[in-house]
């Protein structure tokens, strides 16, 4: 016969004679984008060249660069069919609205449009010449130079049941033709009694060709041969892991056959029937990043959120209609489809596990292989109020001057751990710090007016490093130059005290128009008034209670101004206690109705007991404690003003034991020479 190829709008035809076969070859060596498109042939005797012969069925070559993974195939039934039976070839890639093509030496087949990501090619009636080796692969209906890799072979094995049965195997008479099958052999199935292990993919499990990523599969117990299993491939990992409960399967260098759907389960070494149930699947994804990497935010202060509490991670990418995949270490979340160019990753009631650093990325829906870059991470921190919280204190106290040195002291109740600085108004904590002790101290040199604001520390133990101590109370970091005058201030009636009894600290400025702020030696937490009209703020302490004793200061700012300060006033001190000694007597060392301005004179306390300290009370003024000489102390004032008439009253305390006080004394009045008091 004379063999004629033809290709379709081609004009010119191929011939090739062959007067000893049936079978005519056109080889088309180092092949072209031209020479792609579709063939038929048809032939003619040669000693009658009238005689032709109906076309065939035409034939399609595509020439293009594969830029899609390869598909899979299987058969169903996957292990033969008999003369006369059925059979199906099924084919699924990673790519929706395709065209798969099925490729066999000696046949045709019509290609078959996907159904999602699949396509079957059903054959019926099967002969003798179906058996053999089948790959497929697919394109893209709108770009048909978009294709696939060839799927590896799989070979469709046609049982002859002429041929004898063996006891259980036999040597086939043909590379594709089998026997009916040997009587069977029993596979024990062992019942699965372990808990699911948890699997994950590390670092994600979106990886660029050439990466480099690791799959850990975690159960309970040490002692266990893990598993790993691919969809779709035979052929398990396995690791034997005597002495942990996590197993590590790496996989350098990732090519596109490394993506896929793993599970993993595991079994006992010393009794290898007994199997946990299987793991959820995790996918990997295999890609070169194609779209900008989305932003990541935790719906929630940045660094925690309480045990049991609620969170939302956010993911916000650059194009509509994708599928988010959440990535964390030792977990796996379900991908989530985008709303807009939003998704969202809630998680209630949050537990230790929960902590962590978690990252983002996303893939075309209908392409899995364009995927984005991996998202920042962002650090979700677990408080735990089990922990006890850390106090924190400034040094030096009250309103700082630019320039100085700053200390802020973190106090905790542990070792080992690790000490962090929040700053309000900033997202991340400013500095962490790892003491050797229960306290760290954070040291601002120079300070500047930036440095100002709100202060708090948390802390974390070493062994958990996402969780997170409840934070102290705050402290206030004030820089500002100091110009106005320093304030007065005092107790009122006494700066001693009994238990639930009612003290008012007042301070005084020059001005009208101020902010008074009061602050207690060691104590974060200073109390503020805005005094609009009058430069006098009054702090009442209703019910006083052992905790309200201490030494307080207090200093003001102008309201209009806020950078514009006053010095800190002197100390005062205020005792609570009990009396359990008699009150002394009090005296004044001259005429009791009045000295001279200008004069001298002394205020006498005479108490019942040796070894005391004395304290003169006066409203709006302080005065230095007095140790006793016997039983009694001297308050002396010279050049007398004005401002030192008015009502005087003195206790006394043990020097020890200062709350081991005297009742106050009756009141004595210093009187100015024709002046009313």
């Amino acid at each position: 016969m004379e063999f004629v190829l033809h290709k379709a709008g081609h004009p010119n035809p191929q011939v090739r004679t062959v007067p000893h076969g049936t079978v005519a070859e056109f080889p088309i060596p180092s092949v072209s984008r031209e020479d792609g498109g579709s063939y038929t042939c048809d032939y003619r005797s040669i000693t009658e060249p009238s005689r032709w012969s109906y076309p065939s069925d035409p034939v399609e070559i595509i020439v293009a660069e594969p830029s899609y993974p390869k598909p899979s195939i299987s058969l169903s039934p996957s292990w033969g069919v008999s003369l006369g039976g059925d059979v199906t070839v099924q084919c699924w890639g990673q790519h929706q609205s395709v065209w798969f093509v099925l490729n066999k030496e000696g046949r045709n087949f019509s290609p078959v449009d996907s159904d999602g990501l699949e396509a079957e090619f059903p054959i019926s009636n099967v002969h003798r010449d179906l058996g053999g080796s089948y790959s497929c692969s697919y394109h893209s209906r709108s770009q048909p130079f978009n294709v696939s890799y060839p799927s590896d072979p799989v070979e469709l094995v046609v049982r002859d049941p002429s041929l004898p049965r063996p006891a259980i195997s036999l040597s086939p008479t043909g590379p594709f033709v089998s026997s009916e099958p040997s009587d069977p052999v029993q596979l024990v199935v062992a019942e699965r009694e372990f808990l699911k292990p948890t699997i994950w993919v590390s670092p994600s499990r979106v990886v660029a060709l050439g990466g480099n990523v690791t799959i850990r599969c975690e159960g309970q117990d040490p002692g266990m041969e893990f598993v790993l299993r691919k969809v779709g491939h035979p052929n398990m990992q396995v690791q034997t892991v005597p002495d942990g409960p996590l197993a590590e399967f790496p996989i350098p260098s990732v090519s596109r056959e490394d993506g896929g759907s793993y599970t993993c389960d595991y079994r006992s070494i010393t009794e290898p029937s007994r199997w946990s149930y299987l793991s959820d699947p995790v996918e990997i994804i295999v890609a070169e990043p194609s779209y900008p990497k989305p932003n990541i935010t935790l719906q929630s202060r940045s660094w925690g959120v309480s045990l049991g509490g609620a969170v939302t991670i956010w993911c916000r990418g650059q194009r509509q209609g994708v599928r988010f995949v959440l990535n964390k270490e030792r977990r796996r979340f379900p991908p989530v489809d985008s709303v807009g160019l939003e998704a969202e990753f809630p998680i209630s009631n949050v537990s230790r596990e929960d902590g962590g650093s978690y990252s983002c990325s996303y893939h075309s829906r209908s392409e899995p292989f364009a995927v984005s870059y991996p998202s920042d991470p962002v650090e979700l921190v677990v408080r735990d109020p089990g922990l006890p919280r850390p106090s924190i204190s400034l040094s030096p106290t009250g309103v700082t001057a630019p320039g100085a040195d700053v200390t802020i002291r973190c106090e905790g109740q542990r070792r080992d751990v690790r000490f962090l600085l929040h700053k309000a108004g900033d997202l991340n904590p400013q500095r962490h710090m790892d003491p050797a002790g229960a306290g760290a101290e954070f040291r601002i040199p120079s300070v500047s007016r930036q440095h100002g604001g709100s202060y708090s520390c948390s802390y974390r133990p070493r062994s958990e490093p996402f969780i997170s101590s409840e934070a102290s109370d705050p402290v206030q970091l004030v820089v500002a130059e100091r110009e106005f005058l320093k304030p007065t201030i005092w107790v009122s009636p006494s700066r001693v005290v009994a238990l639930g009894g009612n003290i008012t600290i007042r301070c005084e400025g020059q001005d009208p128009g101020m902010e008074f702020v009061l602050r207690k030696v060691g104590h974060p937490n200073m109390q503020m008034q805005t005094v609009p009209h009058g430069p006098e703020a009054e702090f009442p302490i209703p019910s006083v209670s052992r905790e309200d004793g201490g030494s307080y200061t207090c200093d003001y700012r102008s309201i209009t101004e806020p950078s514009r300060w006053s010095y800190p006033s002197d100390a005062v001190e205020i005792i609570v206690a009990e009396p359990s000694y008699p009150k002394p007597n009090i005296t004044l060392k001259s005429r009791s109705w009045g000295v001279s301005l200008g004069g001298a004179v002394a205020i006498w306390c005479r108490g019942q007991r040796q070894g005391v300290r004395f304290v003169l009370n006066k409203e709006r003024r302080r005065f230095p404690p007095v140790d006793s000489v016997g039983l009694d102390a001297e308050f002396p004032i010279s050049n007398v003003s004005w401002e030192h008439s008015g009502s005087y009253s003195c206790f006394y305390h043990s020097k020890s034991e200062p709350f081991a006080v005297s009742y106050p004394s009756d009141p004595v009045e210093l009187v100015e020479p024709g002046v009313a008091i």
